[in-house]
């Protein structure tokens, strides 16, 4: 039955959390199978064909700052960069690149390829659609069988199936089985998990169509070109190669946009009522935008190139339901886009998910052990979300295949963190998508400062090499000595550079003022600080940027940090997992159901679950006090005895 090479992990899928897990457990030494439905669409970007944008670009430069890729290979193949939200505060600010979606999956599978073929090399890619699971006697899996009769023992499996379980696409009342347009679903799978008790769902998103670029006026619209500063995901100056660039453009719908649409909702899949099954509210369909926000005459529609070489446009703002025929008329309405030739139509997808109630922050399901789930097989959105699942799936299940303890990342350390616990505690009405308002932490967990927090805890789970160490610690080092010159470096107030801040900015010199207390005034910046002569020797914006925050945020990052350490001696409490929560005196009703389904690992994950209230939380910490307490007199009668 099984073929000749045993595995530790078997990762199914190569979309971009399949990617990540395969890399992630290959260099910790896993013998790793990467297995795909298509071997030519190894990390497509079936959707908009961009990298990062608020809240995203953090996870990027966290999975860079943890051995990951996804930041490299945006890197390498951008076609534009933009730095968003550059008038608020440092917490939001979000790098966004459009990459050339052939490049990027180009290079990605080279990437791939290169470990694979590296002298013992421990990645085997394969082409095959997972079938089934192989579990063993106690409830753990042991390995996969494919459509056609293929089996591979594992230690470990990931599955990572994007929206290809049970996929369905829907173009107006039509549709077909499918995981994206041209590629085939995935069956079997979904009616194993159940048959092991997992509880699935029906998630949906969309795409919007493809425009032939030579059929576009842009002479009508808005150009909106790359930024000129040099800004990256990754924290590997190797990588920062300046690319030629191109630019998106800006146009709108019109009265007569509207009107189309709302004369055709009845032949789309939701409001026809051919699909029940939810979408995302952060990405809704130009259908959803017309009928929820009736009362506004526009919406925007970015016009995104998909490559170099290829003439296809991605039709931002409009990803839609509507029959094929209606949708290039539609296109039609809006301004530019009047002789449009249409390429790929748009179309609908809903597919099967697992609810992440089901899994342990480690990725690892709670009903089967040795099997992890990332990506939209979770419920999320986007290549972001599912890299960084793929990494922490590809690292823990690779130190589960060795027989090391999991690992898992808290809210307080990380954006990554605070994704997986948002999962694994809250029950999902919606596809759910990384946010900047969902980390109570937002400031301390910023972009620039991923390394600091998480490049460690990397090389510690052998995720970092030497080389990229060396680059680290260097750059920690150069960091604090900034820092301590900036606090330590003082100038008068008659010398010639205040009089150049004064000018500049507008700055308040005091008869002695130390650089870091300029720095920390709101209209000045480092960059003030080198037109007066008195700037350090930190070159690249990522150092610049980042010693600037740390400055002009101390006392509010200071007052964080405090927070975080008062609530981790509470929230970081243990739950045992097989407690009785029916038995807990004072704990209301629904509580305890929600406790009894969702098993939180921690008291902070019960506290964030919906349905438990505070009062529930102090009758649950009541509770693991006094289970402590009479443990005590148990531990220490065991050891009086062995004495």
């Amino acid at each position: 039955m099984w073929d000749d090479q045993t595995y530790d992990v078997v990762v199914v899928g190569a979309g971009h959390a399949g990617c990540e897990a395969a890399m992630a457990s290959s260099f910790r030494g896993a013998r790793t199978l990467l297995l795909t439905l298509n071997l030519d669409r190894i990390a497509w970007q079936p959707c908009n064909p961009a990298v990062g944008g608020p809240a995203k670009s953090t996870l990027v430069h966290e999975v860079d700052a943890m051995g990951g890729w996804i930041g490299k290979v945006a890197d390498r193949t951008y076609l534009q960069r933009r730095v968003l939200n550059r008038s608020k505060g440092p917490a939001v600010w979000a790098l966004r690149a459009q990459t050339d979606k052939r490049e990027y999956s180009q290079e990605m599978t080279r990437i791939l390829n290169e470990r694979a073929q590296e002298a013992g090399g421990n990645l085997d890619i394969r082409e095959g659609m997972v079938h089934d699971l192989v579990v063993g006697a106690n409830d753990e899996v042991v390995g996969v069988t494919t459509y056609f009769g293929s089996a591979f023992r594992s230690k470990t499996v990931i599955l990572t199936t994007g929206t290809f379980l049970g996929g369905t696409i829907w173009v107006g009342a039509k549709s077909m089985p499918a995981g994206r347009s041209g590629e085939l679903a995935a069956f079997g799978l979904t009616e194993t998990l159940q048959d092991l008790g997992f509880e699935t769902g029906r998630l949906k998103t969309g795409t919007p169509p493809r425009v032939d670029s030579r059929t576009v006026d842009y002479s009508v619209m808005e150009p909106q070109g790359s930024d000129p500063d040099d800004h990256w995901f990754s924290f590997d100056p190797s990588e920062w190669t300046p690319r030629e660039t191109m630019s998106c453009y800006l146009t709108r719908t019109t009265e007569a946009t509207h009107k189309m649409i709302r004369a055709n909702l009845h032949r789309t899949p939701k409001y026809g009522g051919f699909m029940e099954s939810t979408g995302p509210r952060y990405c809704p369909s130009i259908e959803d935008k017309i009928v929820r926000f009736a009362e506004r005459g526009s919406h925007q529609i970015f016009i995104e190139p998909e490559g170099r070489t290829i003439p296809e446009l991605y039709i931002q703002g409009f990803s839609t339901g509507l029959p094929e025929d209606i949708q290039l008329a539609v296109l039609r309405t809006i301004p530019g886009m009047e002789k449009a030739k249409m390429i790929r139509p748009a179309y609908s997808v809903d597919y099967d998910y697992v609810p992440a109630t089901q899994l342990h922050s480690t990725m690892m399901s709670k009903k089967c052990d040795g099997l992890f789930l990332a990506g939209q097989v979770c419920g999320t959105t986007g290549y972001e979300e599912a890299a960084a699942q793929g990494l922490l799936a590809g690292i823990n299940a690779s130190r589960a295949a060795a027989g090391e303890d999991m690992m898992s990342l808290t809210r307080e350390s990380s954006f990554i963190g605070t994704m997986v616990d948002d999962l694994c505690t809250k029950e999902l009405l919606e596809p759910y998508r990384v946010l900047t308002s969902r980390s109570e932490y937002r400031l301390m967990l910023r972009a620039d400062n991923a390394d600091a927090r998480l490049t460690p805890l990397a090389r510690s789970l052998g995720m970092i090499d030497e080389a990229r160490w060396g680059l680290h610690t260097e750059k920690s080092e150069r960091l604090k000595n900034e820092l301590a010159r900036l606090r330590s470096s003082r100038i008068s107030g008659r010398s010639d550079a205040a009089v150049i801040l004064r000018e500049k900015c507008r700055a308040t010199v005091r008869e002695s003022s130390s650089l870091a207390d300029l720095l920390r005034q709101p209209g000045v910046h480092y960059q003030n600080l080198d037109e007066a002569g008195v700037g350090g020797t930190l070159a690249n914006t990522f150092e610049r940027e980042q010693v600037e925050t740390e400055l002009k945020y101390e006392g509010y990052i200071r007052r964080q940090a405090e927070e975080v350490k008062k609530a981790a001696k509470t929230m970081s409490k243990k739950i045992e997992a097989k407690l009785d929560y029916n038995s807990i005196y004072g704990l209301r009703l629904e509580a305890r159901e929600k406790l009894s389904k969702l098993r939180p690992e921690t008291l902070g994950q019960a506290f964030r679950m919906g349905g438990v209230n505070p009062a529930d939380i102090t009758v649950l910490k009541i509770h693991l006090e006094k289970m402590s307490m009479q443990r005590k007199p148990r531990v220490a009668a065991r050891a009086e005895d062995s004495a």
